[in-house]
């Protein structure tokens, strides 16, 4: 049975909830402090509905949202947006798709909420600037795959992680599948996805409720209810051994991930493994930078861990990358180590407090930011968490050192992923 999100429930602590009659959720989140506003809307489509011979269509119909419209032209859309000091974004994920403007002056609310469902209620594009925006995107892969930086961990460890499921397919697609779609593709995508009834609309900082509410209802509540079509997901958490080394001509160092599917943000587990994820590194003092660069001098650009989930598919990995291929298996070693210390012994009781600190001040950090918290605050919606960022506080401090272990070994096991970018003489 799936767990409800917190922003799923009818009532929620500080926040505004209303459903407008064709299906759209607004969230209103009113900060007085504040002295501007974000405005979002998020729709519930993201790579993961991408057909095959069209990879990366959800990606390009985000991009296609600032050209010219029925309503403004490319060059209008940011400077109507920017003439006030706002600024206007985009984004796509493999669970969703969102469109903002942040740094809103109240008293320009109105005409941003305008700007903003002009571009989502607009169908009509113009041909040239659509082949320009396919050859942008075509070159943005182009330069993804030939940056070692950006292959190893978007082109080669999560879609050997996530293989035979939605998440093995790159968010931005390929070049073959760009060059392939059609004016006519992006329209029906967005057609089919784009409806009020699988999108959200989130307001943080400061405004007027009563007004910016009718603002809404009077644009983005115009927009006509249509089925949505039912859709499935592969979903599958079990991982298997697998170690896959992917050689490259010119290539000096090696780039190095490691890591397992998880449960995503709709489990209990969520908050533990972001611990685990704290512990292992949040700074400097943490474990893997202790570890790995303080003691060896291995990993200084490209060492971290991650959480996070992948529309209903948790991942947590670990990245070292740029280092000498002559560390390969010491630095593996290391990181093999560390996870099955995390199973075997409790963190230190000032290690645990600490990464609690680490959590809790990154996600104040990303509260204080209006932009961000409407971006997370979104992510929440779509991944059905059923934490409330606003509040970690209140759960992290009822977490033990030995949930946290238990944690570690339900999902740190023998069967991890392991992708290597390497030199083309490198030896295992």
């Amino acid at each position: 049975m799936p767990r409800v999100g917190f922003l799923d429930k009818n009532h929620i602590s500080g926040i505004k909830k209303v459903v407008l009659s064709n299906g759209i959720t607004v969230f209103m989140e009113e900060l007085p402090e504040r002295k501007k506003a974000v405005f979002l809307a998020g729709i519930g489509a993201g790579s993961r509905d991408d057909p095959l011979d069209l990879q990366g269509i959800s990606h390009l119909v985000e991009h296609i949202q600032f050209k010219s419209n029925q309503f403004r032209s490319a060059e209008e859309i940011p400077e109507d947006v920017e003439d006030g000091g706002g600024r206007i974004h985009a984004g796509t994920d493999f669970h969703s798709t969102v469109i903002y403007i942040d740094r809103i002056r109240p008293y320009l609310l109105s005409k941003n909420i305008r700007i903003l469902y002009e571009i989502i209620s607009n169908f009509e594009y113009n041909t040239d600037e659509i082949e320009r925006e396919k050859l942008e995107a075509s070159t943005e892969i182009r330069k993804h795959i030939e940056d070692p930086e950006e292959y190893y961990l978007g082109h080669l460890f999560i879609p050997s992680l996530l293989r035979k499921t939605f998440g093995e397919k790159p968010i931005p697609g390929n070049r073959k599948t760009i060059k392939k779609i059609t004016k006519e593709d992006l329209v029906d995508f967005k057609k089919r996805f784009h409806l009020p009834n699988n999108m959200i609309i989130i307001v943080c900082g400061k405004f007027d409720g009563e007004r910016v509410l009718k603002k809404i209802e009077g644009t983005f509540g115009r927009l006509k209810l249509k089925p949505l079509e039912s859709r499935e997901f592969k979903i599958s958490l079990i991982n298997r051994r697998k170690e896959i080394f992917k050689k490259r001509k010119g290539l000096g160092l090696v780039y190095l991930a490691l890591g397992y599917r998880t449960s995503g943000f709709d489990s209990y587990d969520s908050l533990k493994l972001m611990l685990l994820d704290s512990i292992l590194s949040s700074g400097m003092s943490s474990r893997l930078p202790k570890r790995l660069t303080n003691e060896r001098g291995i990993g200084y650009d490209e060492l971290q861990s991650v959480y996070d989930d992948y529309g209903g598919i948790g991942v947590f990995y670990i990245t070292v990358g740029g280092f000498d291929p002559r560390r390969f298996k010491e630095a593996r070693n290391i990181i093999l180590k560390e996870l099955e210390d995390l199973k075997t012994n409790l963190a230190g009781k000032r290690e645990f407090l600490r990464a609690k600190n680490q959590l809790l001040s990154e996600a104040d950090g990303a509260m204080d930011d209006l932009q961000s918290r409407a971006e997370w605050l979104s992510d929440c919606y779509f991944t059905k968490s059923i934490f409330d960022p606003r509040n970690l506080k209140k759960y992290i401090s009822k977490i033990s050192r030995e949930a946290v272990r238990r944690t570690a070994q339900k999902y740190f096991g023998q069967n991890y992923t392991l992708t290597a970018l390497v030199p083309e003489n490198f030896e295992k």
